[in-house]
Formats: structure tokens, sequence, C-alpha cells
């Protein structure tokens, strides 16, 4: 009505004075639209920080929820590997123990354990997991351990060809760790070895007990500079990557040597196994382990 008014006036009265007097009102409603404008906008703004912010968190908290899924199903398949080692070898002690740290400066893999003296470790310990051996322990500290593995030229395992029944010794080579094999020598030139055959421990040196997996014969070769024989051996494990194993810290006739070679050898999961006599003479701290 007042807006009426005032133009009416204008028909009788200065035209400027009207104008400024209408561009002052409509100023004024301008202001007053534009502040509800931005009171809505800033409370929508609010709501959509909070809404996000809400989001984030729940994120947050699916992430963690989804880490503890993966940390319960990683435990629950370690704990059945070590079940199912429990079965195949039950007068064993086993210790199931994790990777923690890989030597970068080792060309055949060594690693390092979360388990140590406290939890019963010792120097020499074997180190296996459901597919074999992997390797053996050389330094113990408190709540760690040091794991050479059988791709290192400084592993001395005595094995037997579980079909031929040739003996021999794996350890490692340059020319073959980082293609996850070893090998084994001193084998004799009369032997009837062949590609697929299974080696296992012989367990006489009383170091690692006896029908252990260490892999499979993969070639034969003719060594040119000493006339002998050697096998290439595949592990069923890939030791280079491997995270999870088993520490063997106690076994009928550790730390003896037997006093005949091994006669009968079954592997894991057969019905009967012979194991090999013992006498309790010390073991020596070098050759065949």
């Amino acid at each position: 009505m007042t807006i009426v008014i005032l133009m009416l006036v204008s028909v009788v009265s200065d035209t400027s004075v009207v104008s400024s007097i209408l561009s002052s009102m409509t100023l004024g409603m301008q202001e007053v639209s534009a502040a509800v404008s931005e009171k809505a906008n800033n409370k929508s703004y609010d709501q959509l920080l909070e809404e996000n912010q809400q989001m984030s968190s729940e994120l947050a908290q699916l992430r963690t929820q989804l880490v503890d899924y993966y940390d319960v199903k990683q435990e629950n398949a370690r704990l059945w590997k070590y079940y199912d080692l429990k079965k195949d070898y039950p007068r064993y002690d086993l210790l199931p123990a994790s990777v923690v740290r890989r030597d970068p400066g080792d060309d055949f893999y060594s690693f390092t354990l979360n388990k140590g003296s406290l939890d019963s470790v010792a120097e020499g310990d074997p180190v296996v997991t459901e597919n074999g051996l992997v390797g053996w322990v050389t330094d113990v500290e408190l709540s760690t351990c040091h794991v050479k593995t059988i791709l290192s030229p400084d592993a001395k395992v005595g094995v037997i060809d579980s079909v031929s029944r040739d003996s021999g010794i794996v350890s490692g080579s340059i020319s073959y760790a980082d293609q996850n094999l070893t090998t084994m020598t001193k084998i004799s030139a009369q032997h009837n070895m062949k590609a697929g055959d299974i080696v296992i421990t012989t367990g006489i040196s009383g170091l690692y007990p006896a029908s252990i997996i260490v892999g499979e014969v993969t070639e034969l070769h003719f060594d040119e500079y000493d006339t002998s024989v050697y096998a290439v051996i595949k592990p069923y494990e890939d030791i280079t990557t491997v995270m999870d194993v088993v520490v063997i810290t106690a076994f009928d006739g550790q730390g003896e040597i037997s006093e005949s070679p091994i006669e009968s050898v079954t592997l894991p999961g057969q019905q009967t196994t012979t194991a090999p006599p013992h006498s309790t003479v010390t073991q020596p701290t070098t050759g065949v382990q």
C-alpha cells in the first residue's frame, strides 16, 4: 500500500525524491531476503558438514573392522595349518610364528620371526610349514629369532629320495636361490633318482626330524668340476615369500645321532612311520645336518 501511495505522490512530486525513497525501501527488502537466504545456505552447509564427518567416522570404523576381519581370518588360517601339522607330527613341540623382517642384504632369503627364547626357541630348531622344511634357527633373542633357509649354502641337510632311496645332502646355491630352488649333492653315481621324486629328511643327524619333506627333484645334472651328480630340488613352499611358519622346538631324537641309516620313512598323512633308532651321542657342530 505504501508503495502505491508513493507512486501516486510521484506524479505530483519530484520524481528523484520518490525514487530515492523507493530505492531505500527495496534495498532494505533485498538485504533482508539475502540474510534469510544466507542463513538457509549456512544451515545446509553445516548439515552437510556434519553428515560428512559422520560418514567419515563410520568409514574409519568399517576400515578397522575390515582389518580386524583379515587379521582374524589370517590367524584362523595359521591355526588350521598348525592343527594339520600337529596331526601329522603329534610327538613334536610346535610353535607357530610369523615373519616380521627379512634381511635385504641376504641373497638366500633369511628372515626374523616374532618368537624367541621366551617362547622356548633355541638355536638349531627346525623351521617348517605344512609344505615342508624351510630352514633352521641361527640366532635367538628374547622375543625374536633369526632363520636361515635351505636356499643357503650354509644348509647341510641329510636327505633321502623317498622313491629310489638314494641319499645325499641338500645345500643351497647362489645360482638357484632366486628361483626358490636348492640342490642335492653327494649323490651316488649309481643312483636311481628321477625328476618328480620327493626328497625328505633322514633324521640321522639329530638336527631335523625324519621324514620332513624338503622338496621335489626337478632336474639331474653332472658336475664337470668334481665329476659328481647333483639334483635340483624345488621346495613345495615358496621360501622367498613365506610369512607364516612353525618352529619345531622339540622332537624325538633331537640332538642325537642315529646308529644306523634310516630304514623306512613315510610321508606326513600316511598310516605308519618307522623312525630310525637313535643313540645318545652328542651332536657335533659340523657336518651333515
